[in-house]
């Protein structure tokens, strides 16, 4: 070397200078090609943990969203269904409800109803739906044809329930003196060979005694129908005579068709089904036969026969129905029949120990999210396999460059090495903004090779991240609007009730009500309609939130617009008539109202009012510092029947007395063991309070113990109060 050295230097300047270049282009080369290889292995190294860990990121959020969604998609269908359960049972109970009312009414006011016939069981009315009559075999029939002929009225009430509810199996009127009358579509089996009607005892049947024993609105357990029409169930309450005293047992029979339906008709993707399960453990309903596994149906002729799941060889079974006849709502992993699957369950609120169920394969929820997270860590290997081709690529392409600068000149070489260094190092830089968050950031790297394939294949990934992100962002917002638009429809409700109690001399007056949800149904109203006449109005809409709410504007707008169109005070009456007519024009979703309206005269003490199947209200008498109960007529609810009259009853008030008007959100307030606040409670409270104080006070204190009893539980219903003072 050193001898060449030697030779070089003996050369002339021009060759020497020629050398010096060369020399010079090839240290300059492997200098610029070193840094560039020092840069790329840098890229590359940042470029693959990025695109790693973007890819991760992405694949776990989007499969853990897919599983959150189709699971909370399981447990909104549950809720769904149970509502319309629900729904069906709150149908049935007001039935038996509306009969018993109606059924008193009769008895309590004899004089106003004829005595009406009623025949008895013939076989030739098989099939059809007929009213007929049945006496026990120690009676005499003629001492009871007043009372036969009275209880008569109400067979009109118990053919319409019959003809618009083909689920409705029976409606019988079971007296205490010794007497049924019965509509159904089965008389042959009521009379004997020779086609004489059976005598009939309904004091041993299970519906009469419990009824009998709870004197209110009572649940028969699940049977099988004896005409081999499916699965059944009897809603029973007593009716009361004259005097008040229990005259009888109003019951129902419904064959469970509809829910049947709700059950086996729900389709939950291709290997769910939904079952029903009642306060044993007992499945009600599954679409699974019998010999299908863990939740089929058992075809027993006593369904307190088939095994409960609370005793289930499979442990996740067993601890799952334990939470759901206790009315828990959830999610669980369970197995059935040797599959992993999820279990979504919500209680039937106004059946106790109910529960309905949702179930799916955990495969069916599973593979979709696998098949995303599978996808996205292949199009992040596909990525890493792309940038490592176009490093290849990049390192040959400088080997070559190399070679062809040593061969023409250390500039072109140097020119290359930029060529080539500058957009990896522009890819690196923008992949690490993306990394720190900057998602509208956009590769612009235009080179026409494999670097802009790259490029473009980030600015993809980063435009479906980006999207990806903001349908999470629309979803909150639409969440959030949902929010403020029901906290505006609150507003406008409270806005609709009067809040000015110093309208006028001669009384005080104060009035409260607590929605259940957002927006209620329930309202009071109180307004003069001359300088000497007080007109309080209060009233529960059936149901609760928004529908509800419409329907409270509506009857509160027509009960006002009538009644300051009224001649006389006696006209209250036809307002309520008048009021009920409108209200049942066009009320396609059988909603109603119960409405207590009244009117005082301010000078003489005179209060005359009209009650709509609403509470009746409590009346103090100072004279006997004592709340009682006021004796209201029923009279049927707003909006259900037309045509219907309603009867007016006046009372006189005494400077000092008070009337308290409430809705049934008060006496049913129930604790977290469905216990009733009840009319024992109010009145046991209302008395132990000082009238003399403020009504505002009044009304607080009642409302304090109410909420002394439900304690931790949910409010189930709108509570509202109304109570007027008259000074004379």
């Amino acid at each position: 070397m050193k001898e060449k050295f030697k030779q070089i230097g003996r050369m002339g300047i021009k060759k020497q200078v020629q050398y010096l270049v060369l020399a010079c282009c090839i240290v300059s080369l492997l200098v610029a090609g070193l840094i560039s290889l020092v840069a790329m292995y840098n890229v590359r190294k940042d470029s693959v943990q990025i695109g790693v860990d973007i890819g991760n990121f992405a694949a776990e959020s989007s499969s853990q969203a897919l599983k959150t969604k189709t699971l909370n998609g399981l447990l909104s269908l549950a809720n769904e269904r149970a509502d319309q359960i629900e729904t069906i049972f709150r149908d049935f109970e007001r039935d038996v409800r509306s009969l018993s009312q109606e059924m008193t009414a009769i008895l309590q006011n004899p004089s106003e109803y004829s005595l009406r016939r009623v025949n008895p069981p013939n076989a030739l009315n098989a099939g059809r739906i007929v009213p007929q009559l049945q006496y026990r075999a120690d009676v005499n029939p003629a001492n009871l044809s007043t009372e036969v002929g009275l209880t008569a009225n109400l067979q009109d009430f118990q053919m319409r329930i019959m003809e618009n509810n083909p689920s409705v199996g029976a409606i019988y009127v079971s007296s205490v003196n010794g007497f049924n009358i019965t509509v159904d579509d089965v008389s042959e089996r009521r009379v004997d060979s020779n086609n004489v009607p059976m005598f009939n005892d309904y004091r041993e049947r299970p519906w009469y005694k419990m009824a009998m024993e709870k004197q209110d609105v009572a649940f028969s357990n699940i049977f099988v129908d004896s005409h081999g029409r499916g699965l059944a169930i009897s809603c029973a309450m007593p009716y009361y005579g004259y005097n008040g005293e229990i005259a009888g047992i109003i019951g129902e029979g419904r064959i469970l068709t509809d829910i049947n339906k709700i059950v086996t008709k729900t389709d939950v993707g291709e290997t769910g089904y939904c079952f029903l399960i009642n306060q044993n453990g007992r499945i009600v309903f599954s679409p699974k036969t019998e010999g299908g596994g863990s939740l089929s149906i058992n075809n027993v002729d006593d369904i307190n026969d088939a095994p409960s799941l609370l005793y289930s060889k499979e442990p996740t079974i067993s601890a799952v129905a334990k939470e759901m006849v206790d009315g828990q709502e959830g999610i669980a992993q369970v197995n059935i029949d040797g599959k992993p699957c999820y279990l979504a369950y919500t209680p039937i609120e106004n059946r106790p120990g109910w529960s309905f169920g949702v179930v799916i394969e955990e495969s069916e929820i599973t593979i979709p999210a696998d098949t995303t997270r599978h996808m996205i860590e292949d199009s992040t290997r596909e990525f890493v396999k792309t940038l490592n081709g176009s490093i290849t690529m990049m390192v040959s392409l400088m080997l070559i460059a190399f070679v062809i600068v040593i061969l023409i000149a250390p500039y072109i070489g140097r020119k290359i090495s930029e060529t080539l260094t500058k957009p990896i190092m522009i890819l690196s830089d923008g992949v690490r903004e993306i990394a720190s968050g900057n998602l509208d950031k956009r590769l612009e790297i235009h080179t026409g090779n494999e670097i802009e394939h790259l490029a473009e294949t980030f600015n993809g990934m980063t435009m479906e991240l980006k999207n990806y992100m903001a349908n999470l962002t629309k979803v909150t917002a639409d969440k959030e609007r949902i929010a403020t638009e029901l906290n505006v429809a609150t507003n406008i409700q409270l806005s609709m009730l009067p809040r000015d109690f110093n309208i006028g001399k001669g009384f005080e007056i104060y009035a409260r009500m607590n929605a259940a949800k957002e927006v209620g149904g329930d309202f009071y109203d109180f307004y003069m309609l001359d300088e000497n006449h007080l007109m309080i109005t209060i009233a529960d809409v059936s149901g609760k939130g928004v529908p509800a709410a419409l329907f409270m504007v509506i009857s509160k707008t027509v009960l006002k617009n009538f009644a300051l169109s009224m001649k006389s005070p006696d006209d209250l009456s036809a307002v309520m008539t008048l009021a009920n007519q409108q209200l049942c024009d066009g009320n396609d979703e059988m909603m109603f109202v119960t409405v207590f309206m009244g009117m005082l005269d301010l000078k003489t003490g005179k209060f005359i009012y009209v009650n709509g199947g609403h509470n009746p209200p409590m009346l103090y008498r100072k004279s006997e510092d004592r709340f009682e109960f006021l004796n209201v007529e029923q009279n049927v609810v707003l909006g259900m029947m037309d045509g219907m009259d309603f009867e007016q009853q006046e009372v006189d008030l005494k400077s000092g007395d008070i009337l308290y008007l409430y809705t049934d959100g008060v006496t049913e307030a129930m604790d977290i063991s469905n216990n009733q606040y009840g009319e024992d409670r109010l009145s046991k409270t209302i008395n132990s309070l000082d009238k003399t104080t403020d009504l505002k006070t009044l009304l607080k204190a009642v409302r304090a113990d109410i909420s002394d009893h439900v304690g931790e539980a949910a409010q189930s219903d709108d509570i509202t109060m109304l109570a007027v003072r008259f000074r004379n």
